[in-house]
């Protein structure tokens, strides 16, 4: 049966993240996943940081650490060197980004016109950052593609306040050739379309024959490939002769897809091994231990020993934690103490008010160690990190990233640390 240092369970940025560095730094690493998680569900930017006040995503971590309950309190310090990690190996796998912690936060449109802060993202989306000057938005639409609307993206974005925004925003539709026969147009496809040499040059001339004169940035659907996604998207902008800007839509995300894979690839390059797609099912204990996991497999379960293990699994919007009848809520895999409002606290009368259950979570220690619910260490060897913390809105204070990456680093580094002195 598999033997590791250190058992990853979950496969969202932090899971993935946290892997790779332990891997990178020559652990034995196991990640076992039930699904996919948030990654095909973002934009593939992060969100370090955006509260109102903030000009920059330091200074909304600084915001947001000064509340000793909220997890950067005790991660923020972990940031810088998370975030450096982070960029490299995406760097190394063919997918730059753009962005630091100290560039200023801007307004980027979004696929149904609406505007989003933002600091860091891919390199495909980078030029949505820069200043407009007297450039134009053009918005392009593909003609049986539902899942991104050009025009109706314009018109939202034209009655919209834009500070420094485009001089004008406009949106058409383009025809792509051969999709006739195609009852389901989705992201995947089209990217996978893009990576063909032959589909891809007409189609990338039927974009430019519909491009007005003038200075314009071309927003395209975020689906210029997905593996060679860095050839496609330079072809892009030299066949087209402009600046183009991914502008990520309806899930599945096709930056976030990317986004998986390398950081998948990562882990295996370093000799880590992942598996996807079965769920926990039994938990060994040895007083406050875990010595094993067992998760789903073909005929019988499929027994994960370990010396650490890393609890990567989401909040209530990933199923980590679910709610029971009785109005209690439970961490699905450990039975671990959650930390929520009252059952009577968690409905709000104002849908536009960061909702109750966003912030519940599990309490840990400054090493990620979960606590009980009287506050003392829940489990010895079980780090927990991401959206599984307790005290963050990550919607509405757009930290879910950042949390992500410090909490992956921290914990890496501890387990570490741990290792060497052992």
């Amino acid at each position: 049966m598999p033997r590791a240092d250190v058992v990853v369970i979950g496969a969202g940025l932090a899971g993935l993240a946290c892997a790779a560095e332990l891997a990178s730094s020559g652990a034995s690493v196991f990640l076992a996943a039930k699904g996919m998680a948030a990654t095909h569900w973002t934009h593939g930017g992060l969100d370090v940081a955006g509260v109102a006040s903030a000009r920059t995503p330091r200074e909304g971590v600084g915001v947001l650490a000064a509340d000793p309950a909220h997890p950067y309190a005790s991660i923020a310090a972990d940031l810088e060197g998370a975030l450096a990690g982070h960029l490299a190996r995406l760097a190394a796998a063919g997918l730059p980004m753009r962005g630091a912690l100290d560039d200023p936060l801007v307004p980027i449109p979004t696929a149904i016109g609406g505007l989003r802060p933002a600091a860091i993202l891919p390199a495909a989306q980078g030029a949505a950052l820069d200043p407009w000057d007297r450039d134009g938005l053009l918005l392009i639409g593909f003609r049986g593609y539902r899942d991104a609307w050009a025009t109706y993206a314009a018109r939202n974005l034209t009655a919209t306040a834009w500070p420094g925004g485009p001089g004008a925003v406009r949106g058409v539709e383009v025809e792509l050739p051969g999709l006739d026969d195609l009852r389901n147009l989705n992201a995947r496809s089209l990217a996978r379309l893009f990576e063909e040499p032959g589909w891809r040059a007409p189609a990338l001339q039927a974009i430019g024959n519909a491009v007005p004169e003038g200075s314009w940035r071309l927003g395209v659907p975020a689906v210029l490939g997905i593996t060679a996604h860095g050839d496609v998207f330079a072809e892009a902008e030299r066949v087209l002769g402009r600046r183009v800007i991914e502008v990520p839509s309806l899930p599945p995300s096709i930056p976030g897809l990317r986004l998986f894979d390398a950081l998948r690839g990562s882990i295996l390059a370093a000799g880590g091994r992942v598996q996807v797609g079965f769920d926990v099912v039994e938990v060994e204990r040895q007083g406050r231990r875990i010595v094993a996991i067992h998760t789903e497999a073909a005929s019988r379960t499929l027994r994960l020993a370990a010396d650490e293990f890393v609890l990567a699994t989401g909040g209530i919007g990933g199923e980590g934690i679910r709610a029971l009848p009785d109005g209690s809520l439970v961490e699905r895999v450990f039975g671990l103490a959650v930390e929520a409002p009252p059952r009577e606290r968690w409905f709000s009368d104002d849908p536009l008010v960061p909702h109750p259950l966003e912030a519940v979570g599990i309490r840990t220690d400054d090493s990620l160690r979960p606590l009980d619910a009287g506050g003392e260490i829940a489990l010895d060897n079980v780090r927990v990190i991401g959206s599984a913390l307790a005290g963050m809105h990550y919607l509405e204070q757009r930290c879910g990233d950042g949390v992500a990456l410090a909490s992956a680093h921290a914990a890496a580094r501890r387990l570490s640390l741990g290792r060497a002195a052992a």
